[in-house]
């Protein structure tokens, strides 16, 4: 299987994000320097406008409200950093997953294998669903709230709710409150697309690296069990044994490279 059918079978989703978020391997730099400082102009001005809220307020109820979405901003900038970072890494990680697949294995290997794959683009397909039904939520909050004020023809303004609350420097809120909703858009865009990315892309190759370690016990362990009953040991499955043992130590060696390499880009416990 080449790296092209790998892609569009199990990596689809991960991809397509990854290259939103300028985290994919193989893209024009220009685009990925483009789509970095978007990531980063973009939270850093949304945590600065956070934590001007908590400054000019200042009471603890915003202060405990604030902290989290300011935390979240921050814990986003260092997972999209760590990608940015480690790019090298992460192709290595993807060439490694490619030769992987191109290799010639059993049937049965083949399918553990699959098994596994299937699995990562099943928990990437879920984690976006769930992230894009979330993200729906979180931008409808300021227009429920509208819609209902206008159906009910009250004689009062429309309340002003944002999804991301933050002292925006303005002295009429509500003459801006298009173009701050806007603003607020592009932020719980940039979020999803790294969080997708970053996220999917820890799963697909936690998966992989699974399905290695996998392969190699089940190679290991039908090596031994396949002459475990035989009479006598000749030197033809001597040699069959010791290959496939071979072979065995090799992939598992290839399986833990594969995790500590995935562990050094990503800020994911092991």
């Amino acid at each position: 299987m080449n790296r092209a059918t790998v892609e569009e079978r199990f990596l689809k989703i991960t991809k397509r994000f990854g290259k939103l978020s300028g985290v994919w391997p193989e893209q024009n730099k220009f685009v990925k320097f483009l789509l970095w400082a978007m990531v980063d102009i973009t939270m850093a001005s949304s945590m600065i406008l956070q934590t001007a809220r908590v400054i000019h307020i200042g009471t603890l109820d915003v202060v405990i409200e604030q902290s989290s979405l300011i935390g979240a901003a921050i814990l986003m900038m260092v997972k999209h950093g760590n990608y940015v970072l480690n790019a090298t890494k992460l192709e290595s990680l993807l060439n490694d997953m490619s030769e992987d697949w191109a290799t010639n294995r059993m049937k049965e290997e083949l399918e553990i294998m699959t098994t596994y794959a299937n699995r990562g683009s099943f928990l990437a397909k879920f984690y976006f669903a769930n992230a894009g039904v979330l993200t729906l939520i979180f931008l409808q909050m300021p227009w429920s709230p509208r819609l209902i004020h206008m159906l009910k023809h009250q004689n009062t303004s429309p309340p002003l709710i944002y999804s991301i609350p933050g002292y925006y420097f303005v002295e009429d809120d509500r003459e801006y409150y298009y173009y701050i909703q806007l603003y607020l858009s592009l932020c719980i865009y940039v979020v999803l697309v790294v969080f997708i990315s970053c996220d999917t892309l820890y799963m697909v190759l936690v998966q992989h690296g699974c399905g290695l370690l996998t392969v190699a016990g089940y190679r290991f362990k039908n090596a031994v069990k396949k002459n475990s009953f035989s009479a006598k040991c000749t030197e033809t499955n001597a040699k069959e044994i010791h290959e496939s043992v071979w072979y065995s130590i090799h992939g598992h060696q290839r399986a833990i490279m594969s995790v500590l390499l995935r562990d050094s880009i990503s800020c994911h416990p092991n």
